[in-house]
Order: C-alpha cells, then structure tokens, then sequence
C-alpha cells in the first residue's frame, strides 16, 4: 500500500462516501485544471476515514487518476531526466490488456547488464504510471543505463478482486520475458520489483512461477512492502521508533480490512499474501523497510524468514522516514532508497555490502537533493 495518507483525501467517516461525488465531479474537468485540484486535495493532511469508508468513496468516485502536476517541477530540477526514451507497451491478458511503460535509456549511456521490472503500490486501489512512485524511479534508473518496464494493474474497487490485479503483473513479468531484447537484456537479467501493495504483487508472482517451474527474476525487489493481513506485534525497539513518527500510522484494522477487500473470497494464500508462503526457492531478494511505518512489522518478519528458508537476502532500513520514500521525488529518503535499488541492482547482495551505508549515495554523484515546488 503506498500510504493512504499520502494518496487519498483526509475526510472523516461521515463525509467519506459523500466526497465520492465531488470527486467524480473533478475528473470530468480539463486535465490541467483536474491535476491543479487534485494535488492539492490530495497533500492536506488531515484524519483518514475507516477502510470501508474509504473504499465506498473511491468506488463513488470511480476511482482517482494520479496528479502529474509534480513532473514538471522534477524535470527542470533533473534535465537530463528528458532524454530517457519511453514508449507505451500493452501486455496481452486471459480478459484484455495491461497498460505498461517502458523506458530506455538515453542514446550514449551504457546500459548496465539488468533491466527491471516494476510495480507501484496505491492500497490496491489507486495509483497508475503517472504516480510518483512509479514514474520517478522509472526514469532515474533508464537515466543511468538501467531500463524498466513500469506495470500498472486493475484497482480493487467495484467488484475487482484476485486475482485479476496478480495476473496483470503476471502478464506484464511475461512481456518483458518475451521481449528482453527490447530492454537490451537476456531474459535471465531482468529483475522484478514492486512498492507497498506493488511489493505484495510481485512477490506473488515470484511465488507463482517458482510454483510452475518457470524461470525465476534475477532478484526480486520488495519496497516497504505490505505482505500479510495481520501485522506482527512491536518489539519494544519498534514501538519506540513508530511512536516518535510524525504522522499518523495506518493502524492494523485498516491493513486487515484492505487485504479482505483485494483477497475478495479467496483463500489467503501464497498469491495473496505472501508473507504466509513458504518462502523456498524465491530469488535473492532486497527488502526496504522505513522506521516509521507500521509495515516495517511485515517487511522485517519477512525478510527473517527469507533467510531462514536459505534465500539471500538483504534488508535495508530507513530510519526516520515513513512509507513510500520512493513516492517523495527529490527528498533525501526518496534518494536514498533509490540510490539502495540502483545499487542492487548493478550487483546484488555483493554490491550492498560493498556501499553498507545508507548515506553513500551510487547515482553517480548525480543525484542530489531537490525541492520541488507544490
């Protein structure tokens, strides 16, 4: 899930379903003018409604696009930014197509020996390519010779359920297998990944083709990822970092009632929820956890039992941050997260040990703190 907190509207229960229709309302304006409103809804920060009330406003509304309003901002702070080649790409599924961007890099960069694919997060119900925490790590990776194919999926709302979200990463993991080439890599260099809820689809998919004996990711990517209904209790270490957070946390009810409405009726097994497999056989796998995120109480557990079921594993914590660091452009967190998946990514469990410290920054001295205007 990347944080409701961060993507959704602060409204009280009462008015949650209520707000369904405004925001309807708001999407039938002009683009530029609809991003303008939803940005700023959007950045107010505020209490957020139960899940159900929530998921009812959303379902009103049809959903929420993802405001592009902080692109422009980015690419004048990042020019070089500009050059990355995108293309749109649509992955055949059982019941259509699943929208996907890929992106290369600019001509005269050399590109590494790994292409990724990746998947935003949103609490299975929003969130898309123009999202923060899709487009941004998307573009500074192809910036620096590392292509990506960025997968969106169908939002669990009105009905939608698993595994329809699950087979549109499925189908787009399959793409980028059928067409390595045009990522510049073999098939056995492509990596996957997902944030949040992303980091929940991804791993499913792991799972599921450990499952049919495909060919598995050179690694696998888990961002802040939320993998389990039931968040394990606090050790005294972590109740002591969440409680110095200086926002609000989403609290276990409303972790548990999101993964009831994306698991639907099913069964809540390896596909859904992750962080109840048997984690064997999985790829070497990198987890990020952020000290202010009550998730950290899945990733941590999580990336435990990787180790213990003999997969290699490295596990990245972000002290003082709280979720989906990716999703802040420019932001010393965001770039210190980007700068550990980038390292990963150019050499794996090796490579982090060699760059052990969250402050190095690999990105080629490149990369620097930005201020984007609101």
């Amino acid at each position: 899930m990347t944080t409701p907190l961060e993507h959704m509207p602060p409204v009280n229960q009462r008015k949650a379903t209520v707000m369904g229709y405004p925001l309807r309302a708001v999407k039938a304006l002009p683009v530029p003018l609809r991003d303008q409103i939803l940005t700023r809804l959007l950045k107010t920060e505020g209490p957020l409604a139960p899940f159900p009330e929530t998921l009812r406003m959303l379902e009103v509304a049809g959903g929420i696009p993802s405001p592009a309003t902080w692109q422009g901002p980015l690419l004048a702070a990042r020019p070089q930014l500009r050059e990355v080649v995108t293309r749109e790409i649509y992955a055949d599924n059982a019941d259509g197509q699943v929208r996907a961007r890929l992106y290369l890099p600019p001509a005269g960069v050399a590109r590494k020996d790994a292409a990724f694919v990746w998947v935003h997060g949103g609490a299975f119900l929003l969130g898309g390519l123009e999202q923060e925490e899709a487009h941004w790590p998307s573009l500074e990776l192809a910036a620096t010779g590392i292509p990506v194919l960025s997968v969106d999926y169908r939002m669990s709302l009105n009905g939608v359920r698993y595994p329809v979200p699950h087979q549109d990463v499925l189908a787009g993991w399959r793409w980028a297998v059928r067409n390595a080439d045009q990522l510049g890599v073999s098939p056995g260099q492509l990596h996957l990944g997902g944030a949040s809820a992303g980091g929940c689809l991804a791993a499913g998919v792991a799972l599921r083709l450990r499952d049919l004996n495909d060919a598995q990711p050179a690694s696998l990517v888990l961002e802040y990822p939320v993998v389990q209904p039931t968040l394990a209790p606090p050790s005294a270490e972590v109740a002591a970092s969440l409680a110095t957070s200086p926002k609000p946390i989403v609290n276990d009810v409303w972790v548990e009632a999101m993964f009831q409405n994306w698991a639907g009726p099913a069964p809540l097994d390896a596909y859904v929820a992750p962080g109840l497999a048997n984690l064997g056989g999985l790829p070497p796998t990198y987890v990020l956890s952020c000290g202010w995120d009550s998730l950290r109480r899945a990733s941590e557990p999580f990336a435990e039992r990787l180790r213990d079921a003999g997969v290699p594993v490295w596990h990245d914590l972000l002290e003082g941050t709280y979720h989906a660091p990716l999703d802040r452009p420019g932001a010393p967190d965001g770039i210190k997260a980007l700068a550990r998946l980038q390292t990963w990514l150019n050499g794996g469990v090796n490579a982090m040990e060699a760059g052990k410290a969250l402050n190095i920054d690999p990105l080629n001295g490149a990369l620097t703190e930005t201020t984007l205007p609101s």
